[in-house]
């Protein structure tokens, strides 16, 4: 043994209890990995790699249940549209499934709404602006994949919003997401799937400095929305480990889970390490 690498040494003695806590941004458990993947299996791994929370919305809301019963302590139910992939940028014109987010949130089984797929277009529509009251009304979080333009439009439709930007717009460059956080105070961001931004696990400098210049309004996910990711679910867990590293270590803990806690108004209820 001491003639391994002091670093591979050092990864095989880390106990999983003394890893810093995860709060996990960007959870799916769709129906296309229920038969792949068990709930068992996801729940003796997210406890093992000391994910404490997870924000979960999935196709259908089916999937979100069975990770909260097994895990009620650690998820953070959101509401999802019950539409197929190729159909779910839709829900905006669809009365029935309006009628169904609004049942879940008035009973409180959800904590917000998405992640939702979101055009420009869309902001004219019915759907769009009950969604706008409903968020404004009940003070909601919206996890939304969508481009600069639609989170301009909803900004200026409720200055107030609570936007939570899925992968941090995906394919919007560092530059224009940090411009997007200097003119909306209430806008988050979550780093999942922008392998642009950690490529390799290591911090892109352009993505460091936003990360100083925003500590509070940045988290982190794995964006799990096929078992494909799920089987990488350690993997990608201990690339943002890697990454979070290289950050001053209080501003570490925030994009790791203070952040994701302060959002979504979660006690600690775990213990934390």
């Amino acid at each position: 043994m001491v003639s391994l690498p002091l670093a591979l040494v050092c990864l095989m003695l880390w106990r999983p209890d003394h890893q810093p806590p995860i709060f996990d941004a960007q959870v799916h458990y769709n129906q296309n990995a229920w038969k792949q993947v068990r709930v068992e299996a996801i729940v003796n791994g997210i406890r093992e790699l000391n994910v404490r929370w997870l924000l979960v919305g999935s196709t259908p809301n089916e999937g979100t249940w069975r990770l909260a019963s097994a895990l009620p302590e650690r998820v953070i139910p959101m509401w999802i549209p019950e539409l197929a992939p190729e159909s779910r940028d839709q829900w905006v014109d669809d009365s029935d499934q309006l009628a169904a987010m609004r049942r879940g949130l008035d009973d409180g089984r959800y904590r917000g709404v998405g992640e939702l797929w979101l055009a420009k277009g869309d902001l004219d529509s019915v759907g769009v602006q009950q969604l706008v009251a409903l968020a404004r009304e009940r003070d909601l979080v919206l996890h939304l994949r969508t481009d600069p333009e639609a989170i301009k439009g909803l900004f200026a439709l409720e200055p107030t919003l609570k936007i939570l930007w899925a992968h941090a717009g995906i394919y919007v460059a560092a530059d224009e997401v940090e411009a997007m956080l200097w003119r909306y105070p209430s806008l988050w961001i979550e780093l999942s799937h922008r392998n642009d931004a950690t490529p390799q696990g290591r911090l892109n400098p352009e993505w460091r400095q936003l990360i100083l210049n925003h500590p509070n309004r940045v988290l982190i996910g794995t964006g799990t929305y096929s078992a494909d990711y799920w089987y990488q679910y350690r993997t990608i867990l201990n690339d943002h480990r890697r990454w979070l590293g290289e950050l001053p270590e209080e501003v570490a803990m925030q994009v790791a889970y203070l952040n994701g806690m302060a959002l979504f108004g979660v006690a600690d209820s775990n213990r934390l390490n």
